[in-house]
């Protein structure tokens, strides 16, 4: 006779795997290298701490699993060091970057569940994983440069821009958008202060250039420094007091010189504003004016809607008012981004207005922006008097 055995409560891996994607907090995401002290150790305050945030599936009772990489590698050594105890194996990573650049952070978690079922234990295995690109920045500060642009009573405009140049080629700062600002900034300087040297004749044009290549490279808010924000503002006042303000009236064929300056000025406008929307209804203007109504009314069509889902957070900066914009993402409209909007729109709803021989798509657009320049008496009276405030 056969004996038979019976085995209960043994443990039976049954392995569930789950995927969902994790994100990231930090402490800071843009840094200055991590410098060895004296005594061959690090000031705490470089200590980058960077910890994740838990999807709502992840069962807390589990067992974890981490396994933290940046830019692929789970071992120090390549641009990157733990803190003395420090592992890539915990909750949490401490970090301290010591080379410029950016570092793409990410994480494998996996949680080990046991469930009793009937007589026998099952194991759920369950995998979170997550990354994101460029998640810390490291950057120089450039104290020489800084030094030059501050300099008294007047910068040297001429040695900030090729001083800055020499840093922008130099492979160590290839991914760095400081030196590209600085350019961008003695580019403007040259070009306000009216300076004749044949070789910066399209100085401007390097201005935008500059700033734009800055603007691609940053990818942790280099540019939302206090003293970078304060040259976005002065570019945008530069362009708007010199190409568009006295403009804004002119038109192909009575003003044709006029008209082109505007259209040109526009164009540097809109490469450098967080929010070109605001110079797109001003654009679609001249389109109009140039006979391109097609071009026009495909400005309108989809600006309008975009325009539509921003959203007033009702946040004032420095700089300017704080919005969400149609992607959802926080950006800033400055004072003159405001005043392009108001022009773009008076000008855009006129000529809707005689499109259409009614006031119907005319009106839409001005109830979307009326709340965010109703402190703009031009604005104010031009809807009353030309629209009778859309009540029609």
């Amino acid at each position: 006779m056969k004996s038979i055995l019976f085995f209960f409560g043994i443990a039976v891996c049954y392995p569930f795997f789950t995927q969902e994607d994790l994100t990231f907090t930090a402490n800071k995401r843009l840094v200055q290298p991590a410098v060895l002290k004296s005594d061959n150790t690090y000031d705490t305050k470089d200590l980058v701490e960077i910890s994740f945030n838990a999807p709502k599936s992840l069962d807390s009772k589990g067992t974890r699993k981490y396994q933290w990489s940046i830019n692929g590698a789970t071992e120090a050594g390549k641009g990157w060091t733990l803190p003395k105890g420090g592992t890539t194996k915990g909750e949490k990573l401490k970090v301290y970057f010591e080379k410029v650049g950016n570092y793409t952070v990410s994480l494998s978690l996996t949680v080990t569940v046991k469930k009793k079922v009937g007589e026998d234990t099952e194991e759920e295995e369950n995998e979170y994983t997550g990354e994101t690109e460029d998640f810390i920045s490291v950057r120089s500060v450039f104290p020489e440069l800084a030094a030059l642009y501050a300099q008294k009573p007047q910068p040297d405009y001429v040695k900030l821009v090729e001083k800055a140049s020499e840093y922008s080629v130099k492979p160590k700062y290839a991914n760095d958008p400081t030196p590209q600002l600085f350019l961008a900034k003695g580019y403007l300087g040259l070009v306000k202060s009216g300076n004749n040297d044949p070789r910066f004749e399209s100085a401007l044009e390097e201005c935008i250039t500059s700033f734009n290549t800055a603007r691609e490279l940053d990818k942790n808010g280099v540019i939302f420094d206090n003293e970078h924000q304060a040259f976005l503002q002065e570019l945008e006042s530069y362009l708007f007091d010199e190409g568009i303000k006295d403009y804004i009236s002119s038109d192909p064929i009575g003003d044709p010189e006029g008209f082109e300056v505007l259209t040109e000025y526009l164009d540097y406008y809109s490469q450098i504003s967080f929010a070109p929307i605001t110079s797109t209804f001003m654009q679609a203007r001249i389109k109009y004016q140039k006979k391109d109504t097609k071009g026009a009314n495909a400005l309108w069509n989809s600006e309008i809607p975009k325009l539509k889902k921003y959203t007033d957070l009702d946040i004032e900066t420095t700089y300017g008012k704080k919005f969400k914009d149609e992607m959802g993402k926080d950006i800033i409209l400055s004072t003159i981004d405001f005043q392009l909007l108001k022009f773009g729109v008076m000008a855009s709803t006129r000529l809707m207005k005689t499109r259409d021989g009614n006031a119907t798509k005319a009106c839409d657009l001005i109830n979307v922006v009326s709340p965010w320049l109703a402190d703009q008496r031009d604005f104010t009276q031009f809807v009353s008097k030309d629209f009778n405030n859309c009540a029609e």
